[in-house]
């Protein structure tokens, strides 16, 4: 999926002319343009500098994505680090935005609107980047944050899951160039296993002992149908009676 898919797909933007926007800007919170000389804004929430952190340590902990980063590329992939994280780089719907225009239709959302939305989409093909800054983090300030953070560390997602590399017991997602999930689930024993060792039967536990008197108080709840044929309740043996 693209970049301009994924904004597409967010906000709605089948059959809108991203050829029709005059002028065009994005800054942290906000996307401004001029569409047929009528203003339009598209305002987001900022997310908080925590946020950017765990971002920071979720794609910092992902070789693929940490070396795209510092190779100072965004994969489409990563997008759905961002969703695991609980951070939409594109808001799910225009009930997530402020969007104005100063055209007089008040019909509902107007044509200047989404071909504005769309134009954020051709924008995000080109740099993807574009949807960080409107988040609130430029290109160069997400690779240092990138860049700062030691790999494989343990990142808290929105479900307080984490990301985990060190060998420690837990789970972590990765993400695939194709944008396939890879779910990475690590065990740790404190025992470990020879081959031959894990392979083996295991010792099978002996039966748990039966109350006493439990044979009869069955056998009369079910005499001759069930209870003969449990073991422990044989009627010639009465090993429990």
């Amino acid at each position: 999926m693209s970049w301009s898919e994924l904004v597409g797909g967010a906000l709605g933007t089948v059959g809108a002319d991203p050829g029709a926007v005059e002028r065009f800007s994005v800054r942290a919170g906000e996307v401004g343009a001029r569409v047929r000389g009528h203003e339009v804004s598209l305002i987001r929430t900022v997310w908080e500098s925590a946020d950017w952190e765990r971002v920071g340590a979720a794609l910092a902990s992902q070789p693929l994505f940490r070396a795209r980063l510092l190779a100072g590329e965004l994969p489409e992939a990563a997008a759905r680090v961002f969703t695991l994280l609980g951070l939409d780089l594109v808001p799910q719907g225009w009930a997530g935005l402020v969007a104005t225009c100063s055209c007089d239709y008040w019909g509902g959302r107007c044509a200047h609107l989404t071909a504005v939305a769309a134009a954020l989409g051709a924008e995000a093909d080109r740099d993807p980047f574009a949807l960080t800054r409107w988040a609130g983090r430029e290109r160069r300030a997400l690779v240092e944050l990138v860049r700062t953070r030691p790999i494989g560390p343990k990142v808290p997602s929105a479900g307080g899951t984490q990301f985990e590399e060190d060998g420690s017991p837990g789970h972590s997602r990765e993400l695939s160039e194709t944008g396939i999930d890879v779910f990475a689930a690590q065990a740790q024993t404190t025992n470990p296993l020879s081959p031959a060792g894990f392979w083996s039967h295991p010792v099978t536990p002996p039966p748990p002992p039966l109350p006493e008197g439990i044979g009869d108080r069955v056998r009369a709840v079910a005499p001759g149908r069930v209870a003969d044929h449990l073991p422990g309740f044989d009627r010639s043996v009465k090993r429990y009676s």
